[in-house]
């Protein structure tokens, strides 16, 4: 994700406090985002530059959940929109059928 959010420090933060505190995963609310190409750090991009919106979209949520330990989250936010408008949108029907 970008530069700014550390999802792996999240899945290891959620995990070991439910554990010590003996807390399920339903008893914790999980959120994310997906993120347009241009505000992650070109080195730890969780998806191809050339891939096509829908996979970036599905791509980026398999590593989401991958590094937050879990097998969902309760929220998932567009960060900002893409470029054009009709990408935005592919974005968002991507994400609505994720």
């Amino acid at each position: 994700q970008p530069r700014h959010y550390n999802e792996a420090g999240v899945g290891d933060g959620w995990t070991g406090a439910a554990e010590e505190s003996n807390l399920g995963r339903e008893d914790l609310w999980i959120q994310t985002k997906f993120t347009a190409m241009n505000a992650h750090d070109p080195k730890s991009r969780p998806y191809p530059a050339d891939a096509p919106h829908y996979d970036r979209v599905s791509q980026s949520l398999e590593k989401s959940l991958e590094k937050l330990q879990t097998d969902y989250v309760d929220s998932w936010l567009m960060h900002a929109p893409e470029k054009e408008w009709e990408d935005h949108v592919e974005v968002w029907r991507a994400m609505e059928s994720a």
